[in-house]
């Protein structure tokens, strides 16, 4: 396990290098177009579980209710 996290380390900082030699207009560029979608599959991903846990909430009180009735 230990040498597979070398590796990744390795392979890491080699990315950091490459990256923090690039002009800075391109730094944001590729910042922009990695973080953007991939934060908004995150955002889209919490919003679905969150809709889905508080639907079924809801349908779950309204079971209580129905069943008090």
């Amino acid at each position: 396990m230990s040498a597979v996290l070398h590796v990744v380390a390795t392979w890491w900082d080699g990315v950091e290098l490459w990256l923090t030699q690039l002009d800075f207009t391109l730094q944001v560029l590729l910042g922009v177009g990695v973080l953007g979608p991939l934060c908004w599959a995150i955002a889209a991903a919490v919003d679905s579980v969150v809709e889905r846990t508080v639907a079924w909430r809801l349908a779950a009180g309204e079971r209580r209710r129905a069943l008090e009735d």
